[in-house]
């Protein structure tokens, strides 16, 4: 059941439901800690009157009980001091990324001090799980450097506890080794994000191994999140592997291509090949060839394709064996990509069709961006229609508390300066007459302005605030009347 906020029942007062409801759980709270205050009471009354062994039991229970919720109350300490940081900046600031660092070293701190005892792994599960949390949003900052040895430690405690190294845990053990590679390749260590990649399969393996030992048979389940965690780090090890150097040979000369994709045949490139030898199904293939071009320093709007050759040609080979891919396209309402992948199919889900179509926009292939788009467009209709797609929203959806993206916008900023700037300078540069057909068409710059006035307000942006006084200047000298007598000022 989705919970609704308290402004759709009126007034935030004591009528309003979810008002009353928080009061409630909070007296409850309330009580409960005041009844803990009192044990020592309770150890008085009954200490004479109850037999000793019994007495003795009773309170070493007690003891664990109240020595679990201390790890509790911590964690949740750091839980809450990381919301309230994430409420103030959307973005860390210096002082904000040292006070999350801080947080992330008292959790270690506290990691480390239960790490000898295996009946409190659950308190290293929780750490790790807060761990990758806080390290997501710094790695969603360009703070990855600072995210890995954190990431590193979360990983080290879930394979030095014994209980945490089941099948049960793959899953989680998986998503932290990602996301240390990803780190990896955010900082530009490609080597040792490769290395670590290799490691990980090894520990996956190895545990593989311990599975096929038992007497117990494998249930789909297990054979399921092996294949999972097993596609995801080999997509992270391919990441590497696509553009390794040393995979092609040197002394071969290829003619520079244009960069355009081509209609061809299935198998025809190293990276296809090697594709088809390290994954299973179109699924797969697919999310290693997206593993492989996206690059998070990548700005949005800045598009193109590299200009080294080798980097250029691996790239139209992946772009093109990935729009090989998208041709079977299915809705596949109920099954995430991480179901068909594992399952080996061979049909693409319109969630990693989406991410593709994107990445054809950031490298600039138009036509294929222009047909895969018109494919896309009645899987999304109807994915929206029927709630196929439950994590996303309509675009048209505007939430209050909702802001844009900070890269998005600053480029988007750039690309109208670049657009604008040519025409204005023409126009500054021409006769009166002009200049009073300028402004009759020139109602569009107040949009403009106000446009502006909001995310300078709300990113501080030093390139968009120059932007808006150049903007000023050019309107207060065309606005003037004495215009044509002074010297514009340069734009």
């Amino acid at each position: 059941m989705e919970l609704l906020p308290a402004e759709l029942y009126g007034k935030i007062d004591k009528r309003n439901p979810v008002v009353s409801s928080f009061e409630s759980e909070i007296k409850e709270f309330t009580v409960f800690m005041k009844r803990i205050s009192s044990l020592f009471e309770i150890w008085t009354k009954y200490k004479v009157r109850l037999p000793a062994h019994y007495f003795q039991e009773q309170m070493v229970q007690i003891a664990d009980f109240l020595y679990d919720m201390k790890f509790h109350a911590l964690q949740a300490r750091c839980l809450c001091a990381f919301k309230l940081e994430k409420e103030v900046e959307e973005h860390p600031s210096q002082k904000g990324l040292g006070r999350l660092q801080s947080i992330l070293d008292f959790l270690r701190i506290l990691m480390q001090a239960v790490l000898p005892y295996e009946s409190l792994c659950w308190v290293l599960y929780n750490g790790s799980v807060q761990i990758y949390s806080i390290c997501r949003y710094l790695m969603s900052a360009n703070h990855s450097a600072q995210a890995l040895d954190f990431l590193l430690w979360a990983c080290m405690c879930l394979e030095t506890s014994v209980p945490l190294l089941t099948i049960r845990f793959l899953p989680w053990r998986a998503t932290l080794y990602c996301a240390v590679c990803q780190c990896y390749y955010d900082c530009r260590a490609g080597l040792q994000a490769e290395v670590f990649a290799r490691r990980a399969l090894g520990k996956v393996n190895e545990l593989a191994k311990l599975e096929e030992m038992s007497c117990s048979p494998a249930s789909s389940e297990t054979t399921m999140a092996f294949r999972e965690a097993t596609i995801k780090l080999a997509a992270m090890l391919f990441k590497r592997v696509a553009y390794e150097p040393g995979r092609k040979s040197k002394g071969v000369c290829r003619p520079k291509q244009k960069g355009i994709l081509k209609e061809a045949p299935w198998h025809r490139t190293i990276t296809e090949r090697l594709l088809m030898e390290m994954f299973e199904g179109h699924a797969a293939q697919l999310l290693a060839v997206i593993e492989a071009l996206w690059d998070t320093s990548h700005r949005p709007l800045h598009t193109g394709i590299p200009e080294e050759p080798e980097m250029r040609e691996v790239v139209m080979e992946l772009l093109s064996v990935g729009t090989s891919l998208n041709i079977v396209i299915k809705n596949n309402r109920g099954f995430c990509s991480a179901v068909l992948f594992c399952a080996g199919k061979n049909t693409v889900s319109v969630e990693a069709a989406v991410k593709f179509v994107k990445l054809l926009f950031l490298y600039g292939q138009w036509d294929m961006f222009r047909c895969l788009s018109g494919l896309l467009v009645p899987h999304l209709k109807v994915g929206f229609r029927t709630g196929g797609f439950g994590n996303h929203v309509y675009v048209c959806v505007y939430g209050q508390d909702v802001q844009p993206d900070r890269d998005l916008v600053i480029d988007i900023m750039h690309l109208l300066w670049a657009r604008c700037k040519a025409v204005i300078q023409s126009v500054l540069n021409s006769d009166i007459e002009t200049f009073s057909i300028f402004l009759s068409h020139s109602v569009w710059h107040n949009v403009f302005f106000i446009f502006l006035n909001k995310y300078v307000a709300l990113y501080g942006c030093a390139c968009i605030a120059f932007i808006e006084i150049h903007w000023k200047l050019i309107f207060a000298c065309v606005r003037s009347p004495t215009v044509g007598s002074d010297p514009v000022p340069a734009v």
